[in-house]
């Protein structure tokens, strides 16, 4: 199949006319109509129900223009890899990182990429809740999940534990936490569940047998976590928290609660996400490595 005539057909569809697409290619209505026309025969099915007014993509015609957007990006973007063998990289790069691991790791070293490539162009959101690529228009996401989106390229980075963790004044002014049926009488500091309590699952590290399920009503909850890391260490609850907490600048002398005992059912894999591209940008494809290796080194420091 000419892939000259699906680039055209791609035009058209996205034109929404004949006129339209002639004009912006340079070519006569007559023209496009004809080449349309070829294509359909090539095809051997009907892509587009024409009015004086409108346009209409068949069931065929969705799914060329589908697969003819893929083809026609996956062609530009190998067109730019050879192009820019030997030169220094240059481009757009549109990543989503997570609010809390974002402004307590990532900004940092996102701001030493750009340093260190000053022809990429960065478009850097904090955002928890993207779940289409396309449409909020990014190229890379970090996401922290237990399932990853089955529709994208979704790399596994690393694990990421969650633990509870208080300040020296809480437990000095609590009294000690021994055990996990402690923990009912405490205050916690959490995330939002979709139930008004939030229920865990402690199991010990060194006797699987050993399990306690704790519900608790939180305090106080956010999906921000460096918020809800100040609250905890200015002594307002215990948190339920990543890992990677305590390591972070702004954390204060945290104290580990219960560190024997392993919290489990939390979302606890680090994803770097992408859409379906075989060839994806230099830029995009320096970016992602940057980050593996960045990620990789600080979670030497939290497992």
């Amino acid at each position: 199949m000419d892939l000259n005539l699906i680039g055209l057909f791609v035009e058209i569809v996205e034109s929404r006319s004949l006129s339209a697409a002639a004009r912006k290619l340079g070519m006569t209505r007559a023209n496009i109509s004809q080449r349309l026309k070829l294509l359909e025969r090539e095809t051997g099915a009907q892509l587009l129900r024409r009015s004086t007014r409108s346009l209409e993509l068949t069931q065929a015609g969705h799914t060329l223009y589908d697969c003819g957007q893929r083809m026609l990006e996956d062609l530009r973007t190998a067109r730019a890899s050879i192009d820019s063998l030997g030169h220094t990289l240059s481009g757009r790069v549109r990543i989503s990182v997570p609010t809390g691991f974002g402004r307590m790791f990532l900004g940092e070293r996102l701001l030493e990429f750009a340093r260190m490539h000053p022809g990429i162009s960065l478009n850097v959101t904090f955002n928890n809740r993207i779940e289409d690529l396309i449409a909020a228009e990014v190229d890379v996401a970090l996401r922290i999940t237990a399932t990853p989106p089955l529709d994208y390229v979704a790399r596994n980075i690393c694990s990421i534990d969650w633990n509870l963790y208080a300040s020296a004044e809480y437990v000095e002014k609590h009294g000690p936490i021994n055990c996990p049926g402690d923990l009912e009488k405490q205050t916690l500091v959490a995330s939002p569940y979709p139930a008004r309590r939030v229920t865990m699952t402690l199991t010990h590290r060194q006797d699987e047998s050993d399990v306690h399920v704790i519900a608790i009503q939180p305090a106080l909850q956010s999906s921000d976590y460096p918020f809800l890391t100040e609250a905890v260490c200015q002594g307002m609850g215990i948190g339920l928290l990543p890992a990677y907490v305590p390591h972070a600048p702004m954390s204060r002398g945290l104290l580990r609660i219960l560190p024997d005992f392993r919290v489990a059912g939390l979302q606890n894999t680090l994803y770097i996400v992408t859409l379906p591209n075989r060839y994806p940008s230099p830029a995009t494809q320096a970016l992602i490595d940057y980050l593996r290796a960045e990620i990789l080194l600080l979670a030497q420091a939290w497992n």
